[in-house]
C-alpha cells in the first residue's frame, strides 16, 4: 500500500460522520456529547494512521536528516493537483464532522477544514526524514490550496459553489510499467496518473438561480497523457518515444448534494458521491493536438 492510498483510505473512513451532519432539532442534541466523539474519534484515527504509515510504509527504508525534495515537474503536476483534491475532500468532510458536533461556522471552517491539512503535512514531515523521499513543499503548496478552497468557500457562501472533483478511465500505459504505474486496475486508480482527471466543478444555479435544474454543473477538467515516467519522454522499444502532454476538459457535471431527499442514507450516499465527476460529454484539448469532442469522459 502506497502512502497517497493510505492517505485516501483514512479520508475515506471519515465518511460514515457525514450520515449525521444533517442538523434536525438543535435542542434535542446533545452536543457535548458528540464533541467528544469527534475528538476521540479523530485522535484515535490520527494516531493510528500515522502509527500505521510508519510500520507499513517508513520502517522498511532507512532514516535521514531532515531534508527537503523537489518534485513539483514531475507526473505534469498531476500528482499535485491530486494533493490539492485530496485536501479539499478532508477539509469539506471536516467541515461537515464540526458541523455536526454544534461548532459555530466560523470554528467548524478553520478548525474542521484544517484538519487534513494538519494529517497531510505530518505525512510530509515523515517524508522530510525519510532517505527515499524528501519534505515536498510543492505538496504542501497544493494541500494548502485544496484546504483554502473548502474553507474561503464556506466562510463566504456557506456552501461550495466550486467543488474538486475526480475521474478515472483505464489506461494501457499501466501495462507498459506495472512497476509504476499499478499491477492491477485498483492500483492503477491510484498510480496512473494518465487516467486520472480533476475537475473544477461549478454549479451554475449558485451562480444565476435562473439556470434549471438546480444540480447542473460546468466542470473544466486537467489531466495528462504519455506519463510513463516521472520526468520527460519515455523510449519503447515497440511503441518506440512516448512523450508526456497535458490535457483540458469541458464538461458538464452534476451537484448531487442540491438533488432533494428526505432519506438519511440517501443524503449520505449523494454525499459520498459528490466528490467524483458523473460521466458526461466533454470536449478535450491535448497539447499538440486539436480539441476532440469525447461522446462520454469520465
Amino acid at each position: 500500500m502506497s502512502r497517497y492510498q493510505s492517505i485516501l483510505f483514512c479520508i475515506c473512513l471519515l465518511f460514515p460522520l457525514l450520515s449525521n451532519a444533517q442538523l434536525t432539532d438543535s435542542t434535542q442534541i446533545d452536543f457535548q456529547k458528540r464533541k467528544r466523539i469527534l475528538w476521540t474519534g479523530t485522535s484515535v484515527l490520527y494516531a493510528g494512521t500515522l502509527y500505521g504509515l510508519n510500520q507499513l510504509w517508513y520502517k522498511d527504508y532507512p532514516r535521514s536528516d531532515f531534508h527537503f525534495f523537489n518534485d513539483n515537474q514531475q507526473w505534469l503536476g498531476v500528482d499535485k493537483v491530486g494533493h490539492v483534491y485530496s485536501a479539499y475532500v478532508s477539509a469539506t468532510t471536516g467541515i461537515k464532522a464540526f458541523e455536526w458536533a454544534g461548532y459555530e461556522k466560523k470554528e467548524a471552517a478553520l478548525i474542521g477544514g484544517s484538519i487534513g491539512w494538519v494529517f497531510l503535512g505530518t505525512v510530509e514531515v515523515f517524508d522530510g526524514f525519510s532517505e527515499e523521499w524528501g519534505f515536498s513543499s510543492g505538496d504542501l503548496l497544493a494541500n494548502t490550496i485544496g484546504s483554502a478552497v473548502a474553507i474561503g468557500q464556506y466562510l463566504l457562501w456557506d456552501e461550495q459553489i466550486m467543488r474538486l472533483k475526480f475521474s478515472y478511465s483505464p489506461t494501457d500505459y499501466r501495462e507498459i510499467r506495472p512497476e509504476i504505474l499499478g499491477e492491477n486496475e485498483l492500483q492503477g486508480i491510484l498510480k496512473d496518473y494518465n487516467g486520472q482527471t480533476y475537475w473544477a466543478s461549478f454549479n451554475l444555479n449558485a451562480i444565476d438561480n435562473r439556470v434549471k435544474p438546480r444540480w447542473l454543473n460546468l466542470a473544466f477538467g486537467y489531466g495528462g497523457d504519455g506519463m510513463i515516467s516521472a520526468k520527460g519522454s519515455y523510449s519503447d522499444v515497440e511503441l518506440g518515444q512516448i512523450d508526456p502532454r497535458r490535457q483540458y476538459y469541458l464538461s458538464l457535471d452534476i451537484d448531487f448534494e442540491r438533488i432533494p431527499s428526505n432519506k438519511k442514507w440517501v443524503r449520505t450516499v449523494l454525499t459520498a458521491l459528490n466528490y467524483f465527476k458523473f460521466p458526461f460529454p466533454a470536449i478535450e484539448w491535448t497539447e499538440g493536438a486539436k480539441p476532440e469532442f469525447k461522446a462520454i469522459h469520465y
